[in-house]
């Protein structure tokens, strides 16, 4: 892996700004609790006891302190740890160590069925009950940045080299196909891979309806109702119904949601967009990072474009935000929405160059607005974006056929 570009530094900038107090304590907390001299003898015994230090750049992420260890030879690797609550709750400990289990098989999977770049993992531990005090991976130290840290919008310069990037590592992922919807538990000595459960909604599963079927059981709005009242002010009743209905819905229509029940599966990043890619400062891809989301899933999931393109479904999204043509009145959603062409034209051609069989492809899966809609929804619900749900289900319940 080539990370011979330019590049002006780390712009790890998110910790040294963090404005929420509360947070900034929980994350000082987690950092003083870890036992950073172990992290260090443990580094330098797998280089048979090469001497390396701590630079003192921090960089955080949603559940992750990430620090640099600079060896002797000017190696250097990352250090990811996972923060987590220090309830001494049994359960909560088996899921993290299920999530790191995932993004650690998920990253050999990867490795071996594509020519994806993803840093190299030199350790793993998953046990939070260790001598550096919290779980942790060292791999290697890229010398880039994640695009969003480079800036929330990829420059326009830029755009068609990295969507093209985008593309065909979507496509690749869609090639890594699992008979089972779930996560990646272990690698087995025959170098195939078991399949696990997905945190918070089970598994696996052999077919989306029993996927569909389980989320809209288990899955909940992300928003309290008094947050939300707060949000939507009066629109709050009728938003909490929307929502409510929506996951009933889900349900209901478990059956009609996917163009494909039965496996295989590809294999979803989870997270993916120009936020887990590693660029030099002329975007040149390094690397994608943050596996731990990642499981097989249906087309549907699956085929939801890169969060960078997200929109809100126009369905659910207020009327408002459109005029009567149904076109977005704000500048950078229109943007937004010309991108995605640009994106679907990206991957009609990856796809063609590659060469790919018959059957289901990623282009297919952009270009169902349907769908496309319904999986963006259910991304949205779980984090308690206010909206009119049942709006997008609806359109399920017009053809059985679908």
């Amino acid at each position: 892996m080539s990370d011979d570009g330019v590049f002006a530094g780390y712009r790890w900038s998110y910790f040294t700004s963090l404005a929420d107090e509360a947070l900034r304590s929980s994350v000082q907390s987690f950092i003083e609790s870890v036992k950073w001299e172990a992290l260090i003898e443990f580094a330098a015994s797998l280089r048979n006891g090469k001497g390396c230090k701590l630079l003192s750049d921090i960089g955080l992420g949603f559940n992750h302190v990430v620090r640099i260890i600079e060896f002797d030879d000017n190696v250097r690797w990352i250090a990811r740890l996972r923060m987590q609550h220090r309830s001494g709750n049994q359960a909560r400990t088996t899921i993290t160590k299920h999530i790191m289990s995932n993004e650690y098989n998920t990253i050999l999977l990867v490795k071996q069925k594509t020519n994806i770049l993803v840093p190299r993992v030199h350790a793993a531990e998953l046990n939070p009950e260790n001598a550096v005090n919290a779980q942790f991976m060292l791999i290697d130290c890229l010398r880039g940045n994640v695009g969003i840290d480079l800036g929330m919008e990829i420059p326009d310069g830029h755009k068609n080299h990295v969507f093209g990037k985008m593309a065909e590592i979507q496509i690749e992922l869609s090639r890594v196909q699992l008979p089972k919807i779930g996560t990646i538990l272990r690698r087995n000595n025959d170098g195939s891979f078991e399949q696990g459960p997905i945190p918070g909604i089970g598994g696996p599963f052999a077919t989306a309806t029993e996927f569909f079927q389980k989320w809209a059981e288990t899955v909940e709005f992300g928003l309290s109702s008094a947050k939300l009242k707060e949000a939507a002010g009066e629109f709050a009743d009728e938003l909490s119904f929307s929502a409510s209905s929506f996951r009933s819905s889900v349900r209901a229509f478990a059956s009609k949601l996917s163009v494909q029940d039965k496996g295989p599966f590809p294999l979803c990043h989870g997270d993916f967009g120009h936020n887990n890619m590693v660029f030099d400062d002329n975007y040149n891809l390094l690397g994608v990072i943050d596996w731990e989301a990642a499981f097989a899933g249906p087309w549907e999931i699956f085929g939801e474009f890169p969060l960078t393109l997200s929109v809100v479904p126009p369905d659910m999204d207020a009327p408002w935000n459109y005029d009567e043509n149904g076109v977005p009145k704000d500048a950078e959603s229109v943007r937004r929405h010309v991108d995605r062409q640009k994106y679907i034209t990206a991957v009609i051609e990856k796809e063609g160059e590659m060469n790919l069989p018959e059957g289901y492809r990623l282009s297919m899966a952009l270009q169902d607005s349907r769908r496309q809609d319904l999986a963006t929804a259910m991304r949205l619900y779980e984090r308690g974006k206010p909206g009119w749900y049942a709006r997008v289900i609806e359109k399920f319940d017009v053809d059985c056929s679908c």
